[in-house]
């Protein structure tokens, strides 16, 4: 049951960690005939939920790789599937970074039909009754699986995106950088000067049907300048480096010419509260 575990990856609320445990629990119960069939159903019903938090409706609908397949109009199971792995981003696109998209269809499709065979343990007849030991121990190997899988895509496809995305995350934070106003490293020396930054770390969290969005967090580096101009003058001012953790988004625009210039970097400031000491320190001043 170690695949188990990273289902919990998928899972966004209180509810749908709660229905998976219970889902698990019905699974050991090695003495009830229905274990298997109370776990089918209920994880059915975990995927419909964690599908439609993942692949918000009206965001596959303006996906450029979106078309209707249901009579109703409605995005399908694999639509569903297809929007939580790659977002807005089409195949094409996906291609260039060196993401098998054959590979990428064929595991949609065993994720889809993993899930559809559960509806057939749903409704209790002779033959998905009281299962053996060795049966439900294959369904659920299965199971768990394929959205190991269905995690793995999804981790496998942002960590491409962020390897393609290195250069022009660095060479866009020093941009951001050197045009931002830094208001809370003015209130401790109105005179400072940046001397560079590095960038600690950088992850995709989030791929929408518009925008690719980084999570960057570092550190900047800072001159802090004390004393008048008449007193630096004659020496008796003073030059303080020092420096500041940041941590802010950057959002890349979806389009069949990215990585391109179409970005924004969320407004940022530095966590400057290492500055002041704990609140130990300054109770005791």
């Amino acid at each position: 049951m170690d695949k188990s575990e990273k289902i919990y990856k998928l899972l966004s609320s209180k509810f749908e960690k709660d229905l998976y445990e219970a889902a698990i629990a019905s699974l050991n119960e090695n003495n009830n005939k229905l274990r298997y069939n109370n776990f089918a159903y209920s994880i059915r019903e975990l995927s419909r939920h964690f599908l439609y938090n993942l692949s918000p409706e009206a965001n596959i609908f303006l996906c450029t790789w979106f078309s209707v397949e249901t009579e109703d109009g409605k995005p399908t199971r694999a639509q569903r599937i297809k929007y939580a792995i790659q977002g807005g981003i089409s195949d094409g696109i996906l291609s260039t970074f060196g993401l098998n998209v054959d590979e990428l269809k064929g595991s949609i499709r065993s994720i889809k039909s993993s899930i559809d065979s559960l509806n057939k343990f749903t409704h209790i007849n002779p033959e998905v009754f009281d299962l053996s030991d060795e049966d439900v121990e294959s369904l659920s190997h299965g199971v768990f699986s394929n959205f190991e899988s269905f995690v793995e895509l999804i981790t496998e496809c942002r960590s491409q995106l962020a390897n393609l995305l290195e250069s022009s995350i660095h060479n866009q934070m020093i941009d951001a950088i050197l045009k931002n106003y830094f208001e809370n490293i003015d209130m401790i020396a109105p005179h400072h000067s940046i001397d560079y930054s590095e960038i600690s770390d950088y992850f995709v969290s989030e791929i929408s049907h518009e925008h690719i969005i980084v999570n960057v967090s570092g550190e900047l580096y800072v001159t802090l300048e004390y004393g008048s101009k008449q007193e630096r003058r004659e020496g008796d001012g003073l030059d303080m480096s020092e420096s500041f953790p940041f941590e802010t988004h950057i959002r890349y625009e979806i389009s069949e010419d990215f990585p391109n210039s179409t970005y924004q970097v969320d407004d940022f400031g530095v966590d400057t509260l290492s500055w002041y000491g704990d609140e130990e320190e300054l109770g005791d001043d």
